[in-house]
């Protein structure tokens, strides 16, 4: 009979995830969100080198080494988009198979499956037809979360199982599994408190028992928990340190580590009002203008302390920054009122709103605080909502630090509240088996709150397919102009990498698994993360290139800028040098983009 459990379990488990991801596929399509997916799945894939690569730098090594491996295997596929795909719709069989072999009474068994499959669909479908590594690191996170609150007893699996996952998501996005992590680790103390208040010494016979055996298992048990995933984080450490650990790649970081501080936290001075000190540093205006529009791939005397110098520069002419407290105030305010505001989505990420997941929360909180309350267990009664009260202290200093720092997305937040929502539904499900009605009625409203914003979910998901598909029109045409001109090579201007009609459509992102082609690409950007790395270095070779800067002056090569911007910085650029040039249109391309020669002239 228990055999028999297992196996429905499963099956129920696996049809109810194939239904939530027929459901992504019948509502919309499956896309790489954003452009940073894109290189990184043509750097996998050796659409970038030519050669899959396993150092594909926004990825530890041994993940991305076997990621490479795959399509070193066959590249006929788009592995890293089946990989994406598999780790989120693996994580909502675990979470369903969880809650199904976890819920003993039937009706909190029912509306506990249903809160989940309701949220999948209401809260986080569009995450799944707009797939982002990000997401998907904190997905795998919250996963992990909810095995370590579901288990019970002294079988290894789950927490096995749990390292497993935190692991693996720290191999792909090391700083996004760190910032979830303190809410694991809220998640491993509310579990190890509320297993260790139902030990308590008992009587046989006539004779007190002790349970503090028991205790110290439990204890044991935890800290090899604890030491498994630390163990993990660090033996990934380890390998990518020891992968990345050539000169080449060194210096490589140096300047990444500079570029995200100029980049992210900083500006780019004026020239006229900083020209003495950008003479200190040796840099013309030409080069600075290429600082501002991202291009600086073209000149290679700009490189770590460049950047370095001129991010100091910023922060020390910074006046419009606030004191730390005041912006702690400021983002204090933004806290609660998104905390309390609920709204459906009028589009996909901007403007955001938090809810239907703040509205969730908030119903699971109380849920959670009225099985404590209700306890017959003194103690355990006044752990149980000191333990809620850390859990959202955690919370909120961790909401805190990314608003103050102003690096707030959906990507970011969205997989914040699904880590919470898992420690607080993990809590419901095994402490409400002595409260049945409070656990159930909790779920219940839950999946009636999911229910309500699915066909805004539907209705987000249809809109920002429609704007994709007018910012495709214009890519796909370019791309496709690139493979008809394969003879030739094509350094395209960053901006225009990134948005064809400046702001007026979405940003460039890709369809997964439609027209997969791994072969190399006859073009690049001139800027960007890759930018100057032992990657981009090896690209130009494969291409017959030496320099950036001398490859658009050669027979074949062009540069590609979309038809609102000019290319004088770069004609200007060559003067500086002292390179004169003549600029030629030679094709434009969907009523976006033009084809410019750039040829040397005496």
């Amino acid at each position: 009979m228990k055999k028999r459990s297992i196996d429905f379990n499963f099956i129920a488990s696996a049809i109810l995830t194939l239904s939530v991801f027929l459901a992504a596929a019948f509502i919309g399509d499956f896309y790489f969100d954003l452009n940073d997916d894109v290189l990184m799945k043509d750097i996998l894939s050796g659409a970038y080198t030519g050669v899959p690569e396993g150092h594909n730098i926004q990825m530890l090594y041994p993940i991305s080494a076997f990621i490479a491996l795959l399509y070193r295997v066959y590249r006929g596929l788009d592995w890293y988009g089946i990989f994406l795909c598999t780790c989120q719709f693996g994580c909502v069989f675990i979470f369903l198979h969880r809650v199904m072999s976890k819920c003993e009474d039937k009706g909190l068994k029912i509306v506990s499956v249903l809160a989940f499959l309701l949220f999948f669909l209401g809260g986080i479908l569009s995450h799944f037809v707009f797939v982002q590594y990000t997401f998907t690191v904190g997905f795998m996170s919250a996963t992990a979360a909810f095995l370590i609150m579901t288990h019970e007893g002294d079988k290894k699996g789950d927490h096995i199982l749990a390292i497993i996952l935190i692991t693996l998501a720290y191999l792909i996005r090391s700083e996004m599994l760190l910032l979830t992590l303190p809410i694991v680790g809220v998640g491993i103390l509310i579990r190890y408190c509320l297993i260790r208040n139902t030990l308590c010494d008992r009587y046989s016979g006539g004779v007190q028992i002790s349970s503090y055996g028991e205790k110290k298992n439990l204890f044991k048990r935890y800290v090899f928990l604890c030491i498994g995933i630390l163990l993990g984080l660090v033996l990934s450490t380890v390998l990518h340190k020891i992968a990345y650990n050539s000169p080449d790649w060194r210096e490589f970081n140096a300047l990444f580590d500079a570029r995200t501080e100029l980049y992210d936290f900083q500006y780019i001075p004026d020239y006229e009002e900083n020209k003495d000190f950008y003479n200190e540093i040796d840099i013309s205006q030409p080069e600075q203008e290429l600082l501002i529009n991202y291009n600086y791939g073209i000149d290679d005397e700009i490189g770590t302390d460049i950047l370095n110098a001129v991010a100091s520069h910023a922060a020390k002419l910074r006046t419009d920054e606030a004191p730390l407290i005041t912006r702690l105030m400021q983002s204090l305010s933004l806290y609660l009122y998104r905390l309390r505001y609920i709204a459906y989505q009028k589009s996909y990420e901007y403007p955001m709103t938090d809810a239907p997941f703040n509205l969730i929360t908030g119903v699971l909180y109380l849920g959670a605080l009225l099985i404590c309350l209700f306890s017959k267990d003194r103690k355990k009664k006044v752990s149980s909502v000191f333990l809620l009260i850390l859990l959202f202290a955690c919370r909120s200093t961790l909401w805190l630090y990314i608003i103050v720092r102003g690096r707030d997305p959906i990507r970011i937040t969205h997989p914040l509240y699904i880590m919470e929502i898992a420690v607080l539904a993990g809590m419901i499900i095994m402490e409400g088996r002595n409260k049945k009605r409070i656990a159930a009625a909790t779920m219940l409203i839950a999946s009636i709150a999911s229910a309500l914003f699915i066909p805004n979910q539907a209705g987000t998901i249809t809109d920002e397919l429609s704007e994709r598909a007018r910012m495709r029109a214009h890519y796909d045409v370019l791309y496709e102009y690139f493979d008809e001109h394969d003879d030739n090579f094509y350094f395209v201007d960053v901006y225009t990498s990134v948005s064809a009609m400046d702001g007026e459509e979405k940003t460039f992102s890709e369809k997964m698994f439609e027209n997969v082609d791994n072969s190399f690409a006859n073009h690049d950007i001139m800027g960007g993360w890759a930018c100057k790395s032992p990657l981009y270095y090896k690209k130009l070779k494969a291409a017959g290139f030496t320099s950036m800067q001398d490859a658009i002056l050669q027979d074949g090569v062009y540069v590609v800028s979309k038809t609102v911007n000019e290319v004088e910085w770069l004609k200007d650029y060559y003067l500086e040098k002292g390179i004169n040039v003549e600029v030629s249109k030679i094709d434009s391309v969907s009523d976006a983009f033009i084809i410019y020669k750039f040829n040397e002239v005496d």
